[in-house]
């Protein structure tokens, strides 16, 4: 997966917030996993406008700026295009990038649409049949590969939550409850952006903030069984810019509220808000099972809440009680920073980033990857069917 200066080529097709951060990432692995992977060059870098990607480029010392995402596929020093568009731009590119045998690294939610989300999926199947047999990393031997962002699988606090799980110590899971809660949008003048246009965003709070807890509970838990949903816009009509007099409409959700039976037999609830005044990144979930119980807090993300029924219990209460478990900022086999050092929110982005190219340099397929972007779309079309009809239960499909 190298360039013949043995480099990987890295292309960023969108530069936000998020773009952004992306970019301090990929230069942060040579320091955090020194040798570990094929070192990196920051090739391209994609925005609407001439002025903001010779910003970008400037910024995150790009090789090149482009204003046409097609220019990062037909580039043969790209191997890697990642995708920080509008959700309703997701297909188009990697679609481009599966065809001509680079790998793709997308922002949740996969698309904008169920469709879209399909038809990504169907890209990434006739890449994979298309790439020769045994084929590594290396993009020009056609390894297109599939990488989701879900971030929050990689905070230590949830892999340690996945360790626990996954060794049976909660035993059966009866119940969850789990929420992703923002403010800032409850002020009705905030103008009008693409995450409020269902053309462009495809969902509101269900898949900006819903389409993280989603995943979450679906690598801890399973896959989702049937889904009864409700959804709610507050603020129907914003300005149009800034300032604007004229206004138009909000067509996606400003929250979400849903409950969920799992596949294994687990029954919660999901709240996913932009509307939470007085919250800040306020991700957080509850785990209760026969042997023990589970809580996760991101505004506390050093720590792991960990309740064993197994604990001896007598008088007074003898020694049974939540444990706060010191997860900080252990990866194994990091260098930088140390493991005591408390864990900051784009370490876990940098860390889903690693797996992702160490995976399509080893010649395996990325984890998270193109079934779990499809199945958590395929949670928020139906968390929006069940919506639309009035809260009832509709099974989740698989495909």
């Amino acid at each position: 997966m190298t360039t013949g200066n043995g480099k990987i080529g890295i292309a960023v097709a969108g530069y936000g917030m998020i773009g952004r951060i992306h970019a301090m990432a990929y230069r942060e692995l040579t320091f955090i996993y020194p040798g570990l992977l094929p070192q990196s060059e920051l090739r391209s870098i994609c925005t609407a406008r001439p002025d903001t990607a010779r910003a970008a480029q400037s910024e995150a010392g790009f090789r090149y700026a482009v204003t046409d995402p097609q220019e990062l596929v037909r580039d043969p020093g790209v191997h890697v295009v990642d995708v920080c568009l509008p959700n309703n731009l997701h297909r188009a590119v990697a679609e481009a990038a599966l065809a001509t045998g680079k790998s793709v690294y997308c922002e949740k939610p996969l698309a904008g649409t169920i469709d879209d989300a399909r038809a990504i999926k169907a890209a990434v199947d006739e890449a994979r049949k298309a790439r020769p047999s045994g084929a590594s990393g290396n993009a020009a031997s056609g390894s297109a590969r599939f990488g989701m962002v879900f971030q929050y699988r990689f905070l230590p606090a949830v892999l340690k939550a996945k360790e626990i799980i996954d060794a049976g110590r909660l035993g059966r899971v009866y119940t969850y409850r789990a929420e992703y809660l923002h403010t800032g949008y409850q002020d009705p003048d905030r103008p009008l952006s693409w995450r409020m246009r269902k053309d462009r965003g495809g969902s509101g709070a269900l898949g900006d903030l819903g389409s993280h807890v989603i995943d979450l509970l679906r690598y801890l838990l399973g896959e989702f069984e049937s889904v009864q949903g409700h959804l709610e816009t507050f603020v129907k009509e914003r300005p149009v810019s800034l300032g604007a007099r004229e206004r138009g409409p909000v067509t996606v959700d400003d929250a979400a509220w849903f409950r969920a039976r799992m596949a294994g037999g687990a029954v919660g609830t999901v709240e996913a808000s932009r509307f939470a005044t007085g919250t800040l990144d306020d991700l957080r979930f509850w785990i209760y099972g026969e042997k023990g119980a589970l809580h996760f807090n991101l505004m506390d993300p050093n720590y792991l809440d960990w309740f064993d029924e197994a604990d001896p219990n007598g008088t007074y209460g003898g020694e049974r009680g939540w444990q706060r478990l010191q997860t900080v900022q252990y990866y194994p086999g990091a260098v930088t920073p140390p493991a005591r050092a408390p864990i900051g929110w784009h370490r876990a982005h940098a860390e889903n980033q690693y797996r992702f190219l160490k995976a399509i340099a080893d010649g395996r397929e990325p984890s998270p990857g193109i079934v779990d972007g499809l199945r958590t779309q395929l949670v928020i079309d139906a968390v929006e069917r069940s919506a639309a009809s009035g809260g009832g239960t509709v099974p989740v499909e698989l495909e």
